[in-house]
């Protein structure tokens, strides 16, 4: 598979568990074998002593371990490698097995010039709209929205950004997690993120890589404005990192400081998420960004 580009082999004896994380990484599976794997992860089946809800993760410089809901994992950033024991009902349970599987994965890309931005992000005309912010700021209340209006959703809360050896914004395709009340008509399953009770709302249309973007820094207000912001306030802005992003400091610096000298402004919302997002699709297409050039 190549996930964000970069060549990974998963080896396991159990087929089951191979085949849910190719499943998983569906998005990602390479069209010819590469010679060499960049990482590898490693995966075995395991009995579970228990299931509960809450992964415990620990990082240590370029190492990662977890465990928690019967699953035990471990990664290497410096030699790009992971392995871990996931129980056998665990398989079987799509978003349970991402939540183990990503967390690995991730931590592996994150250290092979796959910047983690805390954003969502969608597509409009093949250039990806940023919206960048804190935990609580609406960015997945903005991308249901988004993708609510048929616009392709790279992902609801983090972007992934590649400055060399050219500029990318790579997204991460999964369900995009709301506050139940916030969710549409139907039934969503309920998942746990950041303490906080979810529901988990498939996307029917995503994307997986732009390479251009335009930056927006979310902030809440009386009334819905859009306004130019300098990149480096912008940056300043969004280097209040949250844990677990604030591993990568100089890297989402400079990832972040990517993404703002292609264009950043503020986007003051109000409750209504779908007049933010009509406001920034209307403005980017009818040449209406305010102080700044699409270029």
């Amino acid at each position: 598979m190549l996930p964000f580009g970069i060549p990974t082999l998963v080896i396991a004896e159990d087929p089951q568990l191979l085949a849910a994380a190719h499943a998983a990484y569906a998005h990602w599976s390479a069209e010819a074998p590469f010679a060499e794997p960049d990482l590898e992860l490693r995966l075995e089946s395991g009995s579970a002593s228990s299931f509960g809800v809450c992964l415990d993760i620990t990082v240590e410089g370029s190492r990662l371990s977890l465990t928690g809901r019967g699953a035990f994992g471990s990664a290497d950033a410096e030699v790009g490698t992971a392995a871990a024991i996931i129980p056998v009902q665990m398989a079987v349970d799509a978003i349970a097995f991402a939540d183990v599987f990503d967390t690995l994965m991730l931590f592996l890309l994150a250290r092979r010039g796959r910047t983690p931005v805390h954003a969502a992000a969608f597509v409009i005309d093949g250039c990806a709209m940023v919206l960048g912010g804190p935990s609580g700021s609406g960015k997945s209340t903005l991308a249901l929205a988004a993708a609510k209006r048929g616009y392709p959703v790279l992902t609801d809360d983090m972007v992934f950004v590649q400055r060399e050896p050219s500029f990318a914004v790579w997204g991460f395709p999964r369900a995009i997690h709301v506050f139940p009340e916030n969710a549409p008509p139907g039934d969503h399953p309920v998942r746990v993120r950041n303490e906080k009770v979810k529901s988990a709302v498939t996307l029917a249309s995503s994307a997986l890589k732009a390479q251009r973007a335009a930056l927006f820094v979310l902030e809440r207000g009386d009334e819905l404005e859009l306004s130019p912001i300098k990149p480096a306030k912008a940056v300043d802005s969004l280097m209040r990192l949250d844990l677990g992003f604030d591993l990568l400091a100089r890297e989402s610096r400079e990832a972040i400081q990517a993404l703002a000298s292609l264009g950043s402004w503020r986007l003051k919302l109000t409750d209504d998420p779908g007049a933010a997002i009509e406001l920034v699709v209307d403005c980017w297409r009818n040449g209406r960004m305010p102080a700044h050039s699409r270029a």
